[in-house]
């Protein structure tokens, strides 16, 4: 069933609203959501100008160079984090945006800066241009790729059900073009792994439940992370209730999971940019991030 141009551009909104609600109740999480609320402004007027233009996928690069990059330099140059806005204005003028942002698509390894404004200025064009983004490059579709473009994952979700026996179906968002695809529960979005002795889940300590039937290792993200509220939670009072670590330990990479049945108001790719203090732990278990986020972690 086709996906209406207002229930799409919705989804602008509601990442907005998201943002403001998280940024207001995790205060660690402000700077960051801040600067993701500035950026969401030009980023939406990118994908709408893209809905109008369709540029050809042999000029999606240009175009994004002309016609979305100053409005993305701008809005990261007034909101953004010096250490990001010092490294941008100290490669701006020498960097070649064509060359990083081919590099970005054809997943090349990238400096933190020259990935974050790939991602930044062409990600909206290719959520503009939906499934004719495909067109953009080679390479594998399906499975652990976007079937769109051929994206790596950003993170993983669990659909609502309104059947309470029925198995939420899991889901896969692009990083480039945020499709989203159903993928196997307990299987490594990276590497394909399957053996329950291989993957690991960690939830907060407080969650009420394993859930899901998974093995869960629970931990309280430091305090010095999660602000001032230092002592242990009691059980369903976890601040990242509805979210967990997938981990491998076969290729050493993790996923961050929204649980969308566990919070309704969630917004995958938000909460996943909001929840620092798990990407810390993830990495403290010597996992690394399948995608780093917008923000680069």
């Amino acid at each position: 069933m086709a996906i209406s141009a207002a229930a799409v551009a919705n989804r602008w909104t509601q990442r907005r609203r998201r943002a403001q609600e998280l940024r207001e109740a995790w205060p660690f999480s402000a700077e960051v959501l801040g600067f993701y609320g500035a950026l969401l402004d030009a980023q939406e007027a990118a994908w709408s100008q893209a809905r109008m233009d369709v540029p050809a996928p042999a000029d999606v690069i240009s175009y994004t160079r002309v016609r979305v990059l100053p409005a993305i330099f701008e809005a990261t140059v007034r909101s953004g984090p010096s250490k990001l806005v010092q490294s941008l204005l100290e490669r701006y003028e020498v960097a070649d945006f064509e060359s990083i942002a081919k590099a970005w698509l054809d997943g090349n390894e990238l400096l933190p800066v020259e990935r974050y404004i790939a991602r930044a200025a062409v990600s909206p064009v290719l959520e503009a241009l939906g499934t004719a983004a495909g067109a953009l490059g080679s390479g594998p579709r399906g499975g652990r790729h976007c079937p769109s473009c051929g994206g790596r994952p950003q993170l993983s979700y669990f659909a609502a059900s309104s059947e309470e026996l029925l198995t939420p179906q899991r889901y896969l968002e692009c990083e480039r073009c945020a499709t989203s695809w159903p993928y196997t529960r307990m299987t490594c979005a990276a590497c394909g792994e399957s053996r329950s002795m291989q993957l690991a889940v960690f939830t907060e300590e407080g969650v009420a439940q394993a859930g899901r039937g998974a093995r869960v290792v629970r931990r309280q993200p430091a305090a010095a992370d999660l602000g001032s509220e230092a002592a242990a939670p009691e059980p369903g009072s976890a601040r990242f209730a509805h979210m967990r670590i997938d981990g491998c330990r076969s290729c050493s990479t993790y996923v961050l999971t929204v649980d969308l049945g566990g919070n309704g108001r969630a917004v995958p790719v938000v909460d996943e940019l909001a929840a620092l203090p798990l990407d810390l732990y993830a990495k403290e278990q010597g996992l690394r991030k399948i995608t780093p986020n917008l923000m680069g972690f």
